[in-house]
């Protein structure tokens, strides 16, 4: 029976040979070769790049979009890096290149995110979507050093319960 987890190992596997051919190809005696494509070297960088992350967005499911699209970029950049260190043609408009590709195909990504939210909260403004995640965790604002207070009733003698304590330095929301 064919599930979906069968697709995420597809990816993989997709991936790794993918992310091998491109080092080959960009590290690799093969300077121009994708001229045998008719494409320049612009395109091919932003094809690789899209692709690789394209296929990485299926392969790690559970891996957040934004992680996936700077681990590309930085990935992009050690490429261009590799290259200078191979004596070869490493600069900054391939990366560039390298980086209009994954940006493409990450704001691809992002439209069925906002077709659902438009289907699901569409007339909610942004800032009210964000307070509904519930992924978000809502913090406490940090505080240093918070002074005991001195309270009538200690002074009295009179002991208060564990609750009655609780209650008094935890109020409720």
């Amino acid at each position: 029976m064919f599930k979906p987890v069968h697709f995420v190992t597809a990816a993989r596997v997709t991936l790794v040979v993918g992310s091998l051919a491109v080092a080959v190809l960009t590290l690799g005696p093969f300077q121009g070769a994708e001229a045998i494509f008719g494409l320049n070297d612009k395109a091919a960088h932003a094809i690789a790049f899209g692709g690789l992350l394209a296929v990485s967005f299926l392969a790690f499911p559970r891996m957040r979009r934004n992680d996936l699209m700077i681990a590309a970029l930085v990935l992009g950049a050690g490429v261009e890096v590799a290259q200078v260190i191979a004596h070869r043609d490493g600069n900054i408009p391939d990366w560039l290149a390298d980086a209009a590709g994954i940006l493409t195909i990450y704001g691809a990504s992002m439209i069925e995110t906002v077709r659902k939210m438009a289907r699901e909260q569409g007339d909610l403004t942004f800032s009210q979507i964000a307070a509904l995640d519930r992924r978000q965790p809502r913090r406490r604002p940090a505080v240093a050093f918070q002074p005991t207070i001195v309270e009538p009733e200690a002074e009295t003698g009179v002991v208060l319960s564990f609750a009655e304590r609780a209650a008094r330095r935890f109020p409720s929301r």
